[in-house]
């Protein structure tokens, strides 16, 4: 580690082809995707090159510093794209209101559930809806929506609770009928 923070292309290419199956493998049981891993598995090494230096050998061996970048970009990375198809998914669908397409297949009482569902996010403000929408459909903890809408995290809980609330109320007739 010290050759390589001394700037020893020769270290680094050594450390890569010793470690690199464990840090690829890691990848990419993370990401679920081999081209995104591939990308994942050069930056964890690009970071191993600019933060050598950060290494301390009294809190580990080289193998786990690595394995510890490694999981954290693949998590960044699978984060990220998490993020971006739930993004892609709202731009195609702007009417997003309901986990459920309205079918009218269905047998009545579902698609009558399921109108009701989707009025009722509709009638939330959109910046509650907004926050709903990607806690529940999207998955999102209440700071990776703060993060995704660049709002403080109170004000993203108060919208997803004031939302649920609202919500309650107006779907208290499915409440008599179930």
């Amino acid at each position: 580690m010290q050759a390589i923070a001394a700037g020893d292309h020769a270290a680094l290419a050594s450390l890569y082809d010793s470690t690199q199956r464990f840090v690829f493998t890691l990848v990419t049981r993370l990401v679920r995707d081999r081209a995104t891993a591939e990308e994942v598995t050069l930056d964890v090494y690009l970071q191993v090159w600019r933060r050598a230096s950060s290494y301390a050998p009294e809190r580990g061996r080289v193998l786990a510093w690595l394995l510890t970048i490694a999981r954290s970009r693949a998590l960044d990375r699978a984060r990220a794209e998490r993020v971006r198809d739930i993004e892609a998914n709202v731009e195609e669908r702007k009417d997003l209101v309901a986990p459920c397409e309205c079918d009218p297949k269905l047998e009545p009482e579902r698609e009558e559930r399921c109108q009701l569902v989707a009025k009722a996010l509709s009638a939330l403000p959109d910046a509650q809806r907004r926050a709903v929408e990607l806690a529940y459909f999207g998955g999102l903890s209440h700071t990776e929506i703060a993060e995704r809408l660049s709002e403080p995290l109170g004000t993203v809980k108060t919208r997803v609770r004031l939302g649920l609330i609202k919500l309650r109320e107006l779907l208290r007739p499915l409440e008599q009928v179930s």
